[in-house]
């Protein structure tokens, strides 16, 4: 009895363990090393990227894109302030005329506009369970549960347009929570 394995005798090449075939790793012939054109980059082009490391350099990273300007805030600011004085048709004015001239102002003016269509989906959907009710019994206190819905939404309205309207101010991007304010419109 010994202390080695059995033979190996396998169809696919070498066993496991055993030196590489003589050549392996070679150049093959006809070609040298530093042939002309590989390795160096043309004159005038700065130092090439050493091509050990991987695919090349890192690019250039994503950035805000351009500034903002004044009359942009302006705009986006408009579409969160207009809302409290003529509703949903501040943002939707705002949207359709600015939304080819400015990504910040189309930001804030769909985020508005966002949020007044998931205020009124809140409320229809409230209304369309309670309304029945009330109507089915002739007894309008099935109506209550629409008054905690309507003064959350109210309260949340002032308190997620202003704070929109700031940041649209600063020239930030500001994303309202998802439960608040759906993204139907982008």
């Amino acid at each position: 009895m010994t202390d080695q394995p059995p033979p190996h005798h396998s169809p696919y090449g070498q066993p496991p363990g055993a030196p590489p075939p003589p050549g392996y790793g070679q150049e093959a012939p006809g070609y040298e090393q530093g042939a002309p054109g590989y390795g160096q980059g043309a004159p005038g082009y700065g130092q090439q990227y050493d091509p050990r490391w991987g695919y090349g350099p890192p690019g250039v990273p994503y950035g805000p894109g351009t500034q903002t300007t004044g009359e942009d805030t302006t705009w986006a600011m408009m579409s969160y302030l207009g809302t409290l004085i003529i509703g949903f048709l501040a943002p939707l004015i705002i949207y359709f005329v600015k939304r080819r001239e400015s990504a910040f102002t189309r930001f804030h003016a769909a985020q508005a506009l966002n949020y007044q269509l998931t205020i009124l989906i809140h409320l229809l959907a409230v209304l369309a369970v309670c309304a029945p009710l009330a109507i089915i019994t002739e007894n309008p206190v099935f109506l209550v549960p629409l008054i905690p819905v309507y003064l959350i939404d109210g309260f949340g309205q002032w308190v997620f347009l202003i704070l929109g309207a700031v940041k649209a101010g600063k020239g930030a991007y500001y994303r309202f929570p998802t439960f608040f304010c759906f993204r139907m419109v982008r």
